[in-house]
């Protein structure tokens, strides 16, 4: 017998069972913080269990049960998370290495993984453009201007710049490695800033790390 557990007086009842546990708190799917506890982001050990009414039973997965709902980080995955955040900080000075040519190359090569298409060449003749891409899964064009360094006046040249061809882009993609001083893009605008640490990110991300070493 364990802590809580009622054990029916009159043997098995209708209506409660033979015996039952009296909870301090109702059924919920949220974590004790208020995290939604969705079925898809829960570990394998845990869903395992799902659905099994046959019985009061403990689940192999009991300790991850109450890690999760206590919202409690698991040491493996707190370590792992580590390293990536060290990695990711030795990738960003690697980007801030590269050469202009080279880091026009990384951010093509990022935004053909995110599922974008170079409509224009890199460099090409359109004034103040770097490049055209276009995602046709979403029916968008984008406008991505690419420097190696740049300050907030740069940003706001090219915000203008976009804003008199909104009729043909619907985002504007701002990458430089080594901006001069802290570059804020517009509110409520599809302006996105990429600086040194959000291309690490997404060099991480994409798996594009061997090839960012073999550049500098």
């Amino acid at each position: 017998m364990r802590d809580g557990i009622t054990v029916s007086p009159l043997n098995e009842m209708a209506q409660r069972g033979h015996f039952w546990l009296d909870l301090d708190r109702s059924w919920d799917n949220r974590s004790l913080a208020g995290r939604y506890l969705a079925m898809s982001e829960l570990p394998g050990i845990v869903t395992t269990t799902a659905g099994f009414k046959g019985t009061v039973c403990e689940p192999k997965g009991w300790r991850e049960i109450v890690r999760l709902i206590c919202d409690e980080e698991d040491a493996d995955t707190a370590a792992a998370m580590s390293a990536r955040f060290a990695y990711q900080a030795a990738v960003c000075k690697l980007v801030a290495r590269l050469r202009p040519k080279d880091f026009e190359v990384l951010v093509d090569l990022i935004l053909s993984r995110s599922g974008w298409t170079r409509i224009a060449r890199i460099g090409g003749a359109t004034e103040g453009i770097d490049v055209e891409v276009e995602n046709p899964a979403i029916d968008e064009v984008a406008f991505v201007q690419v420097k190696g360094e740049a300050g907030q006046a740069t940003l706001d040249d090219y915000v203008a710049r976009f804003r008199a061809r909104r009729e043909r882009y619907h985002r504007m993609i701002f990458a430089v490695h080594t901006p001069r001083g802290a570059l804020r893009a517009p509110d409520r605008e599809p302006v996105q800033v990429w600086d040194g640490a959000k291309v690490a990110e997404l060099v991480v991300r994409l798996g594009l790390g061997d090839w960012l070493a073999k550049r500098v």
